[in-house]
């Protein structure tokens, strides 16, 4: 994930935006999803979604969706 600093720079402002969190839990909760375990593996093809995508993936693996 080294190359994908801006992608999940632009995740976790989005997640502090979105649920209010602080910085630090919003790059605990990312950090320890396993969608931050698929964008870090090239073969998933993640590294190549939008931030969008990848805040959609972990609402759902977190069961926030609505």
């Amino acid at each position: 994930m080294l190359n994908d600093t801006s992608l999940v720079r632009m995740v976790i402002d989005m997640l502090v935006k979105r649920y209010s969190w602080t910085y630090d839990d919003a790059l605990r909760n990312f950090y320890n999803s396993n969608v931050c375990k698929g964008l870090s593996d090239k073969q998933t093809g993640m590294f190549t979604f939008a931030p969008k995508e990848i805040i959609y993936l972990l609402d759902k693996e977190m069961g926030l969706s609505s």
